[in-house]
């Protein structure tokens, strides 16, 4: 009981507390510099987590670093851009020490970029999610379990951790909540213009409890661009043809977003 009442007496002063994040999409005052200036991509995997495993034998954390290595490349031409990679060879980064980075580096928007997985193979299209510790469906929650699967690697699993943890999952979710419009925008944007470049089902957007999106103190969304275990998209996916093409869908997406927000605002 004490504990609780500890716990809701902490949460209480950071809600009454000033407050010095962004605050939500369309209630940001007229004339604010919308442009971006950080970017950090999470190419999804690493090391000895492989990630997702295709049919002929693909690995998902290849095809992830790939393609965000594509997208770097296209977002560091933009002048005044900086773009940072949160691995950019096969290493094991924790979950959280990718989102940390972002945070640290001040980044104004976090993508984390990943291919999917089902046993059905006939399974496909692409899917873009933002936080939420409540998933949208059954699916949504799957798909974040195996994402969040790298915890045991090198971190607590989230329904594992105590009383303290707990506290700061409640801060984390509050923290996103100042971009939950923002990256439920971003999402879509995403979603619309992958569509066009992997032809397959439109999946949609959703919400999911992903560890790697939790306490991102900006726009976050994670990505899944297509289904590395169904046949013909994993001969898709791990193309540098079809790569280019969806780094370019994610570049586009980027300067859609940064377009709109700069319009809403009145920049």
């Amino acid at each position: 009981m004490l504990k609780n009442s500890l716990l809701f007496f902490i949460v209480l002063l950071f809600v009454l507390a000033p407050r010095s994040a962004q605050p939500l999409f369309g209630e940001e005052p007229h004339g604010r510099d919308t442009a971006l200036k950080t970017i950090v991509i999470d190419p999804g995997h690493g090391g000895t987590d492989i990630g997702a495993i295709g049919p002929t034998g693909a690995l998902e954390k290849d095809v992830n670093l790939a393609i965000a290595k594509k997208l770097s490349a296209l977002l560091s031409k933009k002048p005044g851009l900086t773009v940072i990679l949160t691995r950019e060879d096969d290493q094991f980064i924790d979950l959280s020490d990718r989102t940390a980075l972002a945070n640290s580096m001040g980044a104004d928007i976090f993508i984390s970029i990943h291919t999917n997985a089902s046993l059905r193979k006939t399974a496909s299209g692409t899917e873009t999610y933002f936080m939420s510790f409540d998933a949208s469906d059954d699916e949504a929650r799957r798909v974040a379990a195996f994402e969040n699967g790298v915890a045991e690697l090198g971190e607590t699993p989230v329904e594992n951790q105590g009383t303290a943890d707990n506290l700061q999952l409640i801060l984390w979710d509050m923290t996103q909540t100042e971009f939950l419009n923002e990256s439920s925008l971003l999402a879509e944007i995403v979603q619309e213009n992958l569509r066009k470049v992997v032809k397959s089902d439109a999946r949609g957007v959703k919400q999911a409890p992903f560890v790697v999106l939790i306490g991102a103190a900006m726009p976050a969304i994670l990505v899944e661009v297509g289904f590395i275990t169904n046949p013909a998209e994993e001969k898709l996916i791990t193309q540098a043809a079809t790569q280019a093409k969806i780094a370019d869908s994610l570049f586009k997406s980027i300067s859609n977003f940064e377009k709109l927000i700069a319009a809403t605002w009145g920049i």
